[in-house]
């Protein structure tokens, strides 16, 4: 079970607050499984695993209980959340292969349930920001690694993890309906991580979305 299944789910914001259960748990494994089922590399002189996620790659230090960004000069703090979704990736992550569906939250199970109130997935600040803005939309989900995709009036496929494609479909607003936007995942998504995992890892890669936007708007 992870933190964010925890009483008082969400109040979490110091890494310092994950389990120390997790990391000991990543100190125990054998570094070529969890290599093989996370689809990462392991830098044996350095002593971490090479996390990328979406742009960026991530070094996990399993000794020294640490997560850094490659290449940052360190001024940038990772979330309680950003630690706990690389961590619990490393731990449960599957050797499995993509099923080729995508699904919305509601279709995985237990998620019609379990995405809602707070904790429906972060769509409303995107469908504020891009409602009237498909081109952004685009350009920001290409920044990011991404590849466009043909639905809705806008889409594109980020990868935040090597198993874990996310869907971004912006329907635009228009004179009947409001903006609109979904978050697909590929089927085996639940097999990977548990819910509130995946609505962290929805949460981290919104964020991004927002930060890059705002990175282009400023140019």
């Amino acid at each position: 079970m992870s933190d964010l299944s925890k009483k008082g789910r969400g109040i979490y914001e110091d890494p310092a607050e994950i389990d120390a259960s997790l990391w000991s748990e990543l100190q125990s494994r054998n570094v070529s499984e969890v290599c093989a089922h996370a689809a990462v590399r392991y830098d044996e002189a350095q002593g971490c695993y090479q996390i990328p996620f979406l742009h960026q790659t991530y070094g996990c230090y399993p000794e020294s209980r640490l997560i850094e960004c490659f290449g940052d000069d360190g001024s940038k703090r990772l979330s309680f959340q950003f630690y706990l979704v690389l961590l619990t990736y490393l731990l449960r992550a599957q050797p499995i292969g993509l099923t080729g569906r995508m699904v919305t939250g509601s279709e995985i199970k237990g998620g019609d349930f379990f995405f809602r109130g707070p904790h429906a997935l972060f769509t409303r600040p995107l469908e504020k920001r891009f409602g009237h803005d498909a081109q952004t939309f685009l350009e920001v989900g290409l920044r990011l690694s991404g590849g466009e995709t043909d639905f809705g009036d806008v889409s594109f496929r980020l990868w935040p993890l090597p198993k874990i494609p996310l869907g971004y479909i912006l329907w635009l607003e228009d004179e009947e309906f409001p903006s609109r936007v979904v978050v697909t995942f590929d089927g085996s998504v639940q097999q990977q991580l548990p819910l509130d995992v995946i609505w962290a890892l929805v949460n981290l890669v919104g964020g991004a979305i927002l930060r890059e936007a705002k990175s282009i708007s400023v140019k």
